[in-house]
């Protein structure tokens, strides 16, 4: 892991889960991209053509969220000493994103704790365009190795909407994502749970995201299966491959399963978590259409509103990125 992307919108969820990220990337060595992206709504179209409008509103842009990272300072746990030293830009600053001919201004900051010696760089980026499509540019663009952003929660009919831009990014981005419920604080991971059904065959690329994670971190790695088998043994001869496959991807991690017999799969996932004071739950989002959303409600969706710990998606070998790259690819070999 080398770079951490944090999407802002200067909402309370954003800032928490800046601060969340800015810890994170200090564990884990990492530099971070807080990233806003806007899109005034008041202004005549003819303003767009005005040259320099957009690198000037952008830069602007850049400058108050300098601004916003520098002041986030206060707000950081006083055991860990962080000294914001943030540049700010001019037309020296002005760069063109890695993999994109569209410039984009942006501001260096960075964040240094005196206590370990390790400074962790943080670039701020504004670019105007909308909010989703641009969280996943910009993940391409710099190879992020994880998206940070704020989950908000919510209850009934809202559970299938909340959050709706982060539920978006994290069903269709092909690197992990971590929602940050508000009251989640870092603390260190010291357990996380991952919640797969393993009646279906392991994906590889999720097991290796997740070994990967674990390898950084080093939190003790709980995998846990919800059945409604009332005969375990025989759960346990339903899951027999996965759990081989398992032990070949995790083959140098030390982790625990848990097959438990529940009739819901929410309630059981939240009732472990709680029980293991996990710091981190991982799921992997299925793709369901929108009125499957509504209807049958996804753990994912579920689990982003009711969650009281950070929830980490890791994407699948086919999720809808590559599914795109494999449908050109078919029609490439098409007569």
């Amino acid at each position: 892991m080398k770079t951490i992307l944090v999407p802002i919108d200067y909402s309370p969820d954003a800032k928490n889960a800046l601060l969340y990220a800015l810890e994170l990337a200090h564990k884990a060595r990492v530099k971070v991209i807080v990233f806003h992206a806007f899109y005034p709504a008041a202004l005549p179209p003819a303003a767009y053509e005005v040259p320099g409008f957009i690198h000037n509103l952008e830069k602007e842009k850049s400058n108050k969220l300098e601004k916003y990272v520098n002041d986030s300072k206060s707000d950081l746990p006083q055991d860990l000493i962080f000294d914001f030293k943030c540049h700010a830009g001019g037309d020296s600053a002005q760069s063109q994103v890695p993999g994109n001919r569209e410039q984009v201004f942006h501001t260096m900051a960075v964040v240094q704790a005196p206590r370990e010696r390790y400074t962790t760089h943080v670039t701020c980026v504004a670019k105007l365009g909308t909010v989703y499509e641009q969280i996943l540019e910009m993940a391409e663009a710099y190879e992020v190795d994880l998206v940070v952003m704020g989950m908000q929660g919510g209850g009934g009919f809202g559970q299938a909407l909340v959050g709706s831009t982060t539920l978006s990014v994290m069903r269709n981005s092909r690197v992990p994502v971590l929602g940050v419920p508000m009251r989640a604080t870092f603390r260190g991971l010291r357990s996380v749970v991952f919640a797969s059904d393993l009646s279906k065959h392991p994906d590889l690329l999720l097991l290796r995201l997740l070994r990967d994670f674990i390898k950084i971190f080093k939190p003790r790695l709980e995998v846990l299966h919800l059945h409604q088998q009332t005969d375990v043994q025989a759960e346990y001869k339903n899951v027999e491959r996965a759990l081989e496959v398992l032990d070949e991807q995790l083959h140098d991690i030390d982790y625990r399963l848990a097959l438990r017999q529940r009739p819901e799969v929410v309630g059981g996932i939240q009732e472990y978590v709680q029980e293991h004071q996990s710091s981190i739950l991982i799921l992997s989002p299925q793709k369901h259409s929108f009125l499957e959303r509504l209807l049958r409600k996804s753990v994912t969706a579920q689990m982003a509103a009711n969650s009281a710990v950070p929830l980490l998606t890791l994407p699948s070998s086919r999720s809808r990125w590559e599914e795109k790259k494999l449908d050109m690819e078919f029609d490439q070999e098409e007569p």
